[in-house]
């Protein structure tokens, strides 16, 4: 514990940072790069969703969605953190069943904030939004919705890990992937539910 005498004033507000040190991120460059590109869509989206007027029933919908998508990106961070350990790199590269699902997840939000982003700012005109164009930019998302790859979860299980072990730091990577693939579940049922009529 720190006694003032070099000068700080208490502990840090801030989250400790994922990795050990910068080394760690390498080949995941591209994984937070999209990440910051996800959160900061997601900030637009709301940002734009604050300007709607009050009680304008569609944007209630947009918010539920957008909390969703938040889930999702949450969800991204976790395994992002995950991913740093050197025995996730069979799971990772180009064509490796992890990255695949990842930056095909990535590019399916990007779509999606954009559809929400479209909705939201025909909320704030006269006429509302033209659902007619929105249901194109669900149906166009919806055709990049990506699968999970047959081989993730059979590969995540061969990884060379205790998950059992209560002192492992990956232990909870296998819960940390369902709960990405549920968010993304549950996104996509709801964006369908809203815009597939």
């Amino acid at each position: 514990m720190d006694d003032g005498a070099s000068g700080a004033t208490g502990p840090s507000t801030l989250p400790p940072p994922p990795f050990w040190n910068e080394t760690s991120v390498a080949g995941l460059e591209w994984w937070l790069d999209a990440h910051m590109g996800l959160a900061s869509g997601l900030l637009w989206v709301g940002q734009l969703l604050d300007t709607v007027s009050e009680g304008e029933a569609h944007a209630d919908t947009v918010r539920r969605l957008v909390a969703h998508a938040d889930a999702v990106r949450d969800a991204l961070y976790e395994l992002y953190c995950d991913a740093a350990d050197g025995r996730v790199a069979p799971l990772l590269g180009r064509g490796a069943a992890l990255e695949q699902y990842v930056r095909g997840s990535y590019a399916w939000c990007v779509r999606v904030v954009g559809l929400l982003a479209t909705v939201t700012i025909g909320l704030r005109t006269e006429p509302g939004p033209d659902w007619a164009v929105v249901k194109a930019e669900f149906r166009a998302s919806a055709a990049h919705y990506p699968s999970v790859p047959p081989t993730l979860r059979d590969t995540l299980r061969g990884l060379p890990i205790d998950f059992t072990s209560p002192t492992e730091p990956l232990r909870n990577l296998p819960l940390d992937l369902e709960h990405f693939v549920v968010a993304m579940v549950e996104l996509q049922g709801m964006l369908t539910k809203r815009f597939n009529g």
